[in-house]
């Protein structure tokens, strides 16, 4: 990663730029696991104000915001999910930077921010037909935990694994 880039919280004016990198990493990402229709169903109510907003200095979940070459690149969202849950809820990098290090950057700034929380495990919730993020999280220490399938409304349904990795030695 030779290249200059930078992680910063979220910001209210960062939302737009955001939003846009979203869209196109999850159309790139998911378009051979997802309809377009799941798709744009799920990226509906995503990365707006009313989603992000809440990830704003608070002091029990996080948004950061990748920057490469002072370009929105990628982004991490976290959560402190209970006393000894820290919740992974997304990591994302544009598929043109992917394999050069920023997901492992994320990954390995969000099991250090569980750290400093005091929390014993990191988890989060994968999509089943999702293997190349799955083989990641497995090198990385994670282990599926449980199945889980969900409705997520108009017909859509989420099948995906619940992978835990313990912060305990």
């Amino acid at each position: 990663m030779p290249i200059s880039y930078t992680l910063d919280p979220l910001r209210m004016t960062n939302i737009p730029e955001v939003g846009e990198v979203a869209r196109t990493i999850w159309r790139e990402h998911y378009a051979s696991i997802l309809s377009s229709a799941q798709i744009e169903y799920m990226l509906q109510n995503k990365y707006t104000p009313a989603d992000l907003a809440p990830y704003i200095d608070a002091t029990d979940r996080w948004f950061h915001v990748l920057r490469v070459e002072d370009v929105v690149s990628g982004f991490l969202r976290t959560s402190r999910a209970s006393q000894n849950e820290f919740k992974l809820e997304e990591i994302y990098v544009l598929k043109s930077l992917r394999g050069k290090g920023y997901g492992k950057l994320l990954l390995g700034y969000a099991e250090s921010k569980a750290r400093d929380e005091q929390c014993k495990t990191v988890f989060l919730y994968v999509n089943r037909a999702n293997e190349g993020s799955i083989e990641v999280y497995r090198r990385k220490g994670f282990m599926v935990k449980e199945s889980i399938s969900f409705d997520i409304g108009h017909g859509f349904v989420m099948d995906d694994y619940r992978m835990e990795k313990s912060l305990v030695n």
